[in-house]
């Protein structure tokens, strides 16, 4: 696979008051890394502070604003937060004090900006545009967003949720289907002030599909733009999405929308999975019958791919398809549907770098059903937290649970909730070596999880759920790291 180095930041010599330094930006949000030509003659050792300034994109109503397709009016409430103080482990962020704002893009405030840790802002949107979460100062620290939504009846029955995102230059997304009245929506979201150009390109099973289409789009200066999958290709039966962003950064998330016939199968987004890597973990898949792992290879070499669960009692083999042969450049689901009804984790091991995700599906009979898609996430290594939200005017409370997944080795893990009048609760979860672990968060407005101690690698989501006389809607959502730090680097003396 060609490596794509749009949105990675380059080198740049600057010249000033007769000392040369060489700047070089790295990927985490808001830090600058200045780096001496000549390491070990610096004398000033790299430094770390607290983030001033921090921003989360949320990609508004999905099933509005493609072209060619009549809105649906969906209601999509983002709700938004930042750590309190007793998740975030000791770190001190600005003493000037800052504010957690939620604006719509390209502008217009769309709620009271928030100045206390812990206390949970949200926003009804309505139209077809993003939302940006904004961090400043004593604010900025361990922000986090999620957008969601519930219909409880009609042709888009469902329960959908997405964490909001930091921008970035490539995604990789596994999402939608081949079934008759499936649709898949991608939505590209651009915070920045100048246009992004993005190529999409989609992969089956046998590779990536030879299109024109998805070329080139533009996403305008704070603003989105909405792409029908269908447009590139309509006969996928396992599609991944390949997002490439040049000139800029974006975010991006695929809605995948299934009408059966006249029967509402579900509905749900589909968030970036963790890059490519020969080992990929998918926490919060909660399998209850029909379900598959998808693994795409992006590069062009054949991989050789082993799946297990991971359950609370350790882990389990699949019932079939543990090993598998997947083409380079192609797509290939495993079918899960035989396993015991669980949430469980999924560990994907492979000689050559993969990425993956999880779908399941709730439908009895010929009842509607619900489906939720679970991505792949990076193991967690600062703060990660959930604003829990309860969408949908006068609707029941949903039901919660975290999960919780060490895989390598066991792992000490805070978990922090706020409830609905701001009192903090802090436990200490201990998940054992490759296991899942649930931990409820009934009545909590947020969820913040920090890595303590121990060797394993964590990862997080929480599954969220709600039953009425049709069956169960249900979705999950992964946890991912806030941004907490900003680097400032070591410094030396020019030389002439």
């Amino acid at each position: 696979m060609k490596v794509s180095w749009s949105g990675i930041a380059r080198a740049l010599l600057v010249s000033a008051a007769g000392a040369g330094l060489v700047f070089g930006a790295t990927r985490a949000t808001g830090a600058v890394t200045v780096a001496p030509a000549q390491a070990q003659h610096s004398s000033v050792a790299a430094a770390t502070s607290p983030v001033r300034g921090s921003q989360l994109v949320c990609p508004g109503p999905e099933l509005k604003g493609v072209p060619g397709l009549k809105d649906l009016a969906v209601p999509v409430r983002v709700t938004a937060a930042a750590a309190p103080v007793a998740a975030l482990g000791g770190l001190r962020s600005a003493s000037t004090a800052g504010a957690l704002s939620l604006t719509g893009l390209p502008g217009g405030d769309l709620a009271p900006a928030l100045t206390s840790r812990g206390k949970v802002g949200w926003a009804g949107v309505a139209k077809a545009s993003a939302v940006l979460v904004s961090g400043t100062q004593s604010m900025a620290p361990g922000i986090a967003a999620t957008q969601a939504w519930l219909v409880p009846s009609g042709d888009q029955r469902s329960l959908g949720s997405a964490p909001c995102q930091q921008a970035g230059a490539e995604f990789w997304i596994l999402a939608g289907g081949g079934a008759p009245g499936r649709q898949e929506r991608l939505v590209l979201t651009n915070p920045g002030g100048n246009p992004v150009s993005v190529d999409v390109t989609l992969h089956g099973g046998e590779g990536p599909v030879a299109s024109s289409n998805g070329k080139g789009v533009v996403v305008p200066a704070h603003g989105r733009a909405a792409v029908l999958l269908d447009s590139i290709s309509g006969d996928l039966g396992s599609p991944a999405v390949h997002v490439v962003a040049q000139g800029g950064l974006v975010s991006a998330v695929v809605n995948d929308l299934w009408l059966d016939g006249t029967r509402a199968a579900g509905s749900d987004d589909a968030t970036p999975s963790a890059a490519p890597s020969r080992v990929q973990v998918v926490p919060a898949v909660p399998v209850e019958g029909k379900a598959v792992l998808r693994v795409a290879v992006p590069g062009s070499g054949e991989a050789v791919v082993q799946a297990r669960v991971l359950t609370a009692q350790g882990p389990r083999a699949l019932p079939s398809g543990a090993v598998v042969r997947v083409d380079g450049g192609s797509v290939a689901d495993i079918d899960l549907s035989r396993l015991p009804a669980a949430t469980v984790g999924i560990q994907v091991r492979a000689d050559v770098p993969v990425v993956a995700a999880a779908l399941t599906y709730r439908v009895k009979g010929s009842a509607p059903g619900d489906l939720a898609w679970s991505a792949s996430t990076e193991g967690l290594a600062g703060v990660a937290g959930l604003p829990l939200d309860s969408p949908g005017a006068g609707s029941t409370p949903l039901s919660r649970n975290l999960w919780l997944t060490a895989t390598g080795d066991s792992a000490a893990v805070q978990v922090v909730t706020v409830d609905a009048r701001g009192a903090v609760r802090s436990q200490t979860a201990q998940v054992a070596p490759d296991t899942t672990s649930a931990v409820p968060v009934a009545g909590a407005t947020s969820v913040w999880v920090r890595r303590l101690s121990g060797a394993g690698e964590v990862h997080a989501g929480v599954v969220s759920w709600v039953n009425d006389a049709q069956g169960t809607l249900f979705t999950s959502t992964p946890l991912r790291d806030s941004a907490l730090r900003t680097t400032t680097p070591g410094l030396r003396p020019a030389t002439p």
